[in-house]
């Protein structure tokens, strides 16, 4: 499944992406259940939001499925009805609006240690961006040039937790996950090298671009062999694939939930391939009416202005 948060008539919703069109998973649900003439197993109401979605669990998620398939199978009948927005009349929103935590993996990718000159670490590298950073596709990138003047892009892959996760042995990680999502790690980098840790320059707010859709592992398939891409007005900036991560996905929950807890809609970004502007020869960061362009196969497109 492709499921996004998104905006419709100034009013929340979750939806699932068919035919280049957003389904009303909450009204379509209730369509369902009527033509079924069931009762409908969510008292309060099926989700409106991806974290909510998450935290139901299997029930919302089979549910989810069910709705997909009756509307995939009679969609030239339903494609009239008030749940079927076409994209162009959405605001696309962050999958997840306010993680109670994002982790990140540095020096990930080996062909990222390799533009540094840097050996490929013995263990993970973790450290934090704020979950206030958050925005989603078409959102602009800010900040202040009083406070940075080297601001620079890096397109990650982001793991999605589906399930609380402690203590997850590497063999049981992938049943934790949610889904999948485009990160784009923004960071500044003068504060980042000034500071000589990485939180404050990657945690200005607008610094986490996040979207455009939740897709779910299922759809996804193997994630370490994704084609990965970034584009700054136009130009290729980063061509990479995620066979080049050094530390997996199911070794990083692992790693992760020895010491911390992760919580539906908690969100891991997995790394940086080669390509970022601050290993360029000359350097390059970003400046006001740039566009950075993230695409992961099978994931879409994370689009955002910088103002």
């Amino acid at each position: 499944m492709k499921l996004v948060n998104f905006t419709a008539a100034g009013s929340p919703r979750l939806g699932a992406i068919i035919d280049k069109k957003a389904i009303d998973l909450s009204q379509a649900y209730l369509a369902f259940q009527q033509k079924q003439g069931k009762m409908s197993s969510f008292p309060s109401g099926y989700p409106i939001d991806m974290l909510t979605y998450l935290q139901s669990g299997d029930k919302a998620q089979q549910a989810a499925q069910e709705v997909i398939n009756w509307i995939s199978s009679s969609y030239a009948s339903l494609s009239h009805q008030q749940f079927v927005y076409p994209i162009s009349r959405i605001q696309i929103d962050p999958p997840i609006r306010s993680p109670s935590k994002i982790i990140c993996i540095g020096l990930n990718y080996a062909d990222h240690c390799r533009e540094q000159n840097f050996d490929i670490p013995e263990s993970l590298i973790l450290f934090a961006k704020f979950p206030s950073a958050v925005i989603g596709t078409g959102d602009s990138i800010t900040w202040s040039g009083e406070v940075s003047q080297q601001v620079d892009y890096e397109a990650e892959l982001a793991v999605v937790i589906g399930r609380k996760a402690r203590n997850v042995p590497e063999d049981k990680a992938y049943e934790h996950i949610g889904g999948y999502t485009i990160v784009n790690d923004v960071s500044a980098r003068d504060v980042q090298f000034a500071d000589k840790q990485w939180v404050r320059g990657k945690s200005f707010d607008t610094f986490c671009p996040l979207g455009p859709y939740l897709v779910t592992p299922n759809e996804v398939g193997n994630p370490h062999h994704l084609a990965i891409s970034c584009w700054v007005n136009g130009e290729l900036r980063q061509d990479s694939s995620t066979d080049q991560m050094i530390f997996k996905i199911p070794e990083a929950i692992a790693f992760i939930t020895r010491t911390c807890t992760l919580l539906p809609g908690d969100i891991i970004c997995t790394g940086t391939p080669d390509g970022v502007g601050v290993f360029r020869k000359p350097p390059v960061f970003l400046k006001p009416g740039d566009v950075v362009e993230i695409e992961i196969e099978k994931l879409g497109r994370l689009r955002n202005p910088i103002m």
